[in-house]
């Protein structure tokens, strides 16, 4: 009777044992959560001497500079070749893929290029015709119709120096496209 007069009493005073150990126990969590969080924010918090000048923080919190890419994969290159380069240049990089018809004029065999250049493969010009914010001006597609791949292959929703992923794609399709070149 006892429990029920004070269950009835006050409906929410009342619990069973195991409710009541339960309860303890989210508390308990909540509380060393609550702390950690604490601890977490307190080695955050900046500081420095707040006379610091921007210079110094901006110094303080810019990116690191990218890594250089590796040596370039000609067999990565083959794979980002197909999915980024085919639709124009052809599964054979001889300039002849299904979107060809459409540009200003057909786009390069590049199969090509180290013959076009004595024998020698122009590597920093083909870095700089992909990469293109160099704003490098590919003939067959006019005032820069190739895409800018150098922008495209990082990701805006990733909060990342995404510049050596870049810069390693790059490099693997020149590996790959020097792998094709024509005797």
């Amino acid at each position: 009777e006892d429990l029920q007069t004070a269950f009835h009493n006050d409906p929410g005073s009342w619990k069973p044992p195991k409710e009541r150990t339960m309860t303890r126990r989210i508390e308990g969590g909540l509380q060393v959560l609550v702390l950690a969080s604490a601890a977490v924010l307190a080695s955050l918090w900046p500081t420095g001497d707040p006379s610091a000048s921007a210079e110094a923080v901006a110094q303080e919190t810019a990116p690191a500079p990218a890594p250089a890419a590796e040596s370039g994969s000609a067999p990565r290159g083959r794979v980002a070749y197909r999915l980024y380069c085919a639709s124009c240049h052809g599964s054979t990089a001889e300039g002849d893929g299904p979107v060809a018809q459409y540009l200003k004029d057909r786009p390069t065999d590049l199969t090509k290029l180290a013959g076009k250049h004595g024998g020698t493969f122009p590597t920093e010009q083909v870095r700089a015709a992909i990469d293109g914010r160099e704003s490098v001006v590919v003939p067959e597609h006019g005032p820069r119709d190739m895409p800018v791949w150098g922008l495209s292959f990082q990701d805006p929703a990733k909060d990342t120096n995404q510049e050596a992923e870049a810069q390693q794609k790059i490099a693997d399709l020149i590996a790959f496209l020097e792998s094709v070149q024509k005797k």
